[in-house]
């Protein structure tokens, strides 16, 4: 005892010591610098990690549309976007495709997702921090959910950023949100700031359906953190949130399908709510959820997954499992049974939007809110179980985290290189080639035999995300041809009428044509062109 007295005494003295010999005002000083840095490394994050992405020239599939619909259809992107319940995705995608001129000026657009991600980041950490996170596993969880496979989309593909201006919309719904709820008075005020998160919420729905219930991520951000002592101050502050979520969602529905009874939008045949919710729960439960506990790990639609995908689905369900059971000993069977109505709950909210729809695609951009769920309980999981060793727990916890946000950040690199830019700007590169035969005096007959899927030079595919072909229809072989020639003859008015097209699956007779551009060539070094004398 008296031994143990003497440490305490020893370190009280060492420690007052040390805050004498440094001033309030340069202790300050010291926590604002760190959290400059912390902020700036977690803005400058995306930048490193998909700054190939941004650079590198190449489109995907809808890319090719998309510029000559905002030059040559104003407001067809609208109507196409509106008609799926996403107006405001097709306003900023319109409004930004026409500063697009060209090819080049996709990276500009995938440029926008990647600041919208680095500010994501930041928002995401400050209000971690405002939970009650502590900085480093604050910063690590912050700075991994803008590399996961879902991220990767959002900033590897030109057309997706909206969905980051929707996820920042979704963050703010719920920060006005935690601010009318944290209102001590009550009253006008807290109800204020719950309408501007409800506001807020619906905004991001009516971009994007699947990124609106991102609100869950913080939700379950504030419920690890959160100790339930007083029950029905517990049930207000639960009850206010999914007030605001459901209030949320409702009004992106209502205005939605007011847009729709008012003749503003033709509702797509895809606007259709699911009927059959067992089986659905069935194929979330098999098709999906998987794809969410692998967290960093992508799935492989052509093939089994990659080698790191089933250990890192145990690998997460044996944390959780973890820290189920140091949280049990802390809180007993109220904290566990907490936790686990939490996860399953949260997980509902975060895949909402897609289980309430009829189709059944279980793509990656989908998926944010709900990886972004398990990986809060993943990463709380693991502070916990580092606490549970309070001298070197801690240290080893967020030395693993940082070591596992590494990896995922080196992943995102290489996959938003190799399985996005790389493979779209070979199928870019053969179009190109093909283009640069045409001779408009000779208004040549061009056939592009489309590719399959499984001629992909990617190493792995899933779904019309990674590594997948986007010349495998004819609309896309037209779409990507015209662009081609248009750069090529960037004066000419109707570039279309420099030459004749045809596209298929199959080859035709060698008469029938005199540029023959063969996108099952993609795995070839170097791709070969061919062309018939005239």
């Amino acid at each position: 005892m008296r031994l143990h007295a003497y440490r305490d005494a020893s370190y009280d003295s060492a420690r007052l010591a040390s805050l004498q010999r440094f001033p309030l005002q340069t202790r300050i000083t010291t926590g604002a610098f760190r959290a400059l840095g912390t902020a700036a490394l977690l803005f400058l994050l995306p930048w490193v990690v998909y700054g190939s992405a941004i650079s590198l020239d190449y489109g995907l599939r809808d890319d090719y549309a998309i510029l000559r619909e905002a030059r040559e259809e104003p407001g067809k992107i609208l109507r196409v976007c509106g008609a799926m319940g996403r107006p405001l995705y097709g306003w900023l995608l319109e409004r930004s495709t026409r500063e697009v001129d060209d090819v080049d000026g996709l990276g500009g657009l995938r440029a926008l997702g990647v600041l919208g991600l680095a500010l994501l980041s930041l928002a995401l950490y400050l209000l971690f921090r405002a939970e009650g996170w502590r900085r480093s596993p604050a910063a690590l969880l912050a700075a991994f959910l803008i590399v996961i496979p879902s991220a990767q989309v959002v900033a590897s593909w030109s057309i997706c950023w909206p969905q980051a201006v929707a996820l920042l919309l979704s963050v703010g719904a719920f920060a006005l949100a935690r601010r009318g709820v944290g209102t001590s008075t009550g009253g006008a005020r807290s109800v204020s700031w719950c309408v501007g998160g409800v506001v807020a919420l619906a905004a991001s729905t009516l971009i994007y359906q699947a990124s609106g219930p991102f609100y869950a991520v913080l939700l379950a951000a504030a419920l690890v953190t959160r100790r339930f002592d007083d029950v029905r101050a517990s049930a207000r502050w639960l009850a206010s949130h999914v007030l605001v979520v459901g209030g949320g969602l409702g009004l992106a529905y209502v205005v939605t399908r007011m847009m729709f009874a008012l003749g503003v939008f033709t509702p797509s045949p895809r606007m259709v709510l699911e009927r059959h919710f067992v089986a659905k729960a069935v194929w979330f439960v098999t098709q999906v959820l998987p794809n969410a506990l692998a967290l960093n790990a992508l799935n492989d639609t052509d093939a089994a997954p990659s080698w790191g995908y089933w250990p890192m689905v145990g690998v997460t369900l044996t944390v959780l499992a973890l820290g189920l059971v140091v949280e049990g000993r802390r809180t007993g069977r109220v904290g566990v049974g907490t936790w686990v109505v939490a996860l399953v709950g949260l997980s509902g909210v975060a895949y909402c939007a897609s289980l309430l729809a009829s189709e059944r695609w279980p793509t990656y951009r989908t998926l944010y809110a709900l990886t972004g769920v398990w990986s809060v309980f993943f990463f709380a999981a693991m502070v916990k179980l580092g606490d549970r060793f309070p001298t070197r727990g801690p240290r080893v916890a967020v030395a693993l985290l940082g070591g596992f946000v590494a990896v995922s950040a080196l992943l995102a690199h290489q996959q938003s290189v190799e399985l996005f830019a790389v493979p779209q700007e070979r199928e870019l590169a053969l179009m190109r080639q093909g283009a640069s035969a045409i001779v408009p005096a000779r208004k040549p007959r061009v056939f592009v035999l489309t590719a399959r899927q499984g001629d992909s030079a990617a190493s792995q595919r899933y779904l019309d995300e990674f590594g997948s072909v986007s010349v495998d229809t004819e609309w896309v072989a037209k779409e990507l041809l015209a662009t081609a020639v248009r750069e090529r003859f960037p004066q000419e008015k109707d570039t279309r009428s420099l030459y004749r097209f045809a596209a298929g699956p199959v080859l035709p007779e060698s008469r029938a044509y005199d540029i023959l551009v063969d996108m099952r060539q993609l795995r070839a070094s170097p791709p070969r062109l061919i062309q018939l004398a005239r």
